[in-house]
């Protein structure tokens, strides 16, 4: 579990669970082709959950790739707008991860952080 310090941290944010818990969300998602490797494997893709506030949905995304650029492989993002909170998930190579989430720490101070899951070719998520 990768955690920022904040009090409360993000587990098994699923696109159509957002969408039933928040409804009047609006959805932004960025395609990614799934991929076939193991867990143990540093170019493995995984997956971390996230949820922070926002003022502007631009600027959140816009922040995300300046502060990730090249370690950022995908994301996908849903917005809560009555309460100003942003759901979303990052897609980020194993090897990354550490810096990822330093990053992300440090730029987005907010920002709490869930699992980290791996991506594989059936599909599965396994949660670390």
């Amino acid at each position: 579990m990768f955690n920022t310090g904040h009090k409360r941290s993000v587990q098994g944010l699923c696109g159509e669970n957002m969408l039933k818990n928040c409804p009047s969300i609006g959805l932004h998602r960025v395609s990614l082709l799934p991929l076939c490797e193991s867990d143990g494997d540093p170019t493995a893709l995984v997956l971390v959950s996230f949820i922070t506030p926002y003022a502007d949905g631009q600027n959140l995304r816009a922040t995300l790739q300046a502060l990730l650029g090249r370690q950022l492989r995908g994301y996908s993002l849903a917005f809560d707008v009555p309460r100003h909170m942003a759901k979303g998930t990052l897609y980020i190579l194993r090897c990354d991860l550490e810096r990822a989430t330093r990053c992300l720490a440090s730029g987005l101070p907010q920002l709490e952080i869930g699992c980290a899951a791996s991506v594989s070719c059936a599909g599965a998520l396994s949660c670390h």
